[in-house]
């Protein structure tokens, strides 16, 4: 079987480099944002899935929290795990399975790191398998983009230079998926690359949150969790453990 797009694009080395000026000042404010609204006690254990280099992790932990993070990337997560320690932990999974983690009290799904699959019944085993490791009445938090605002904003082609590699990216939005096709121009080596994620709407992600066993508590538009609106960035739920 043929690897999918984010099983060979996230284990590669330009991926990293692409990617490396992430703002880890807005990735924290929207943490502490968080945190003000969920009001986690001391002890509180947050799973991140799809957790990347474990960034988010790394801060709830620095704000005394356990963390566990976990990703498909095996790039990602040797990263990661140098900063594991006491309380802080990161495994290689695929979250369409058991995610072998068992009584989190949060679990958070950042910055669109969901939508990768082909269809909505495989989103929905993976938001299940989320819903499997949280204690009655946990509560998770899904991040992803706003589809309004994507389509208001898009970006169809640009070049980015990083450490002497030329990245030419393209994105347009086809067959209800939103796709990037990146050309990466390294000295005389081209490589080419694919990042996919599905067009939901703020009702479609509402909808599988609910299939999946979850009560809707609220929703945002932004970081800083103002209400949603097609002017926002962001589509923010946060939802409860109902099964």
């Amino acid at each position: 079987m043929a690897e999918e797009w984010f099983e060979t694009w996230f284990d590669t080395n330009y991926y990293h480099l692409l990617y490396k000026n992430r703002d880890e000042n807005e990735a924290r404010q929207f943490i502490d944002a968080l945190l003000r609204y969920l009001q986690p006690k001391a002890d509180s254990h947050f799973l991140d899935v799809a957790c990347g280099k474990g960034r988010h992790s790394i801060y709830l932990h620095s704000q005394g929290f356990a963390a566990t993070g976990v990703d498909l990337s095996s790039n990602s997560i040797s990263i990661a795990s140098k900063s594991a320690e006491k309380g802080l932990s990161f495994f290689v999974r695929d979250i369409r399975e058991p995610l072998m983690v068992s009584d989190v009290d949060f679990a958070l799904n950042m910055f669109t790191s969901f939508g990768y699959f082909d269809t909505n019944e495989e989103h929905v085993e993976a938001l299940i398998n989320v819903r499997e490791t949280l204690k009655e009445e946990g509560k998770f938090v899904i991040d992803y983009l706003n589809l309004a605002f994507v389509k208001k904003h898009l970006i169809e082609e640009e070049i980015q230079i990083h450490e002497g590699v030329e990245f030419r990216i393209n994105r347009e939005i086809t067959n209800g998926f939103i796709n990037k096709s990146i050309h990466v121009i390294d000295g005389d080596a081209h490589f080419e690359f694919q990042e996919r994620v599905k067009a939901f709407t703020g009702e479609d992600l509402a909808t599988m949150v609910s299939e999946a066993g979850f009560k809707i508590d609220a929703t945002f538009g932004d970081y800083d969790l103002n209400p949603t609106s097609e002017d926002r960035p962001r589509v923010i739920i946060i939802a409860q453990n109902n099964s």
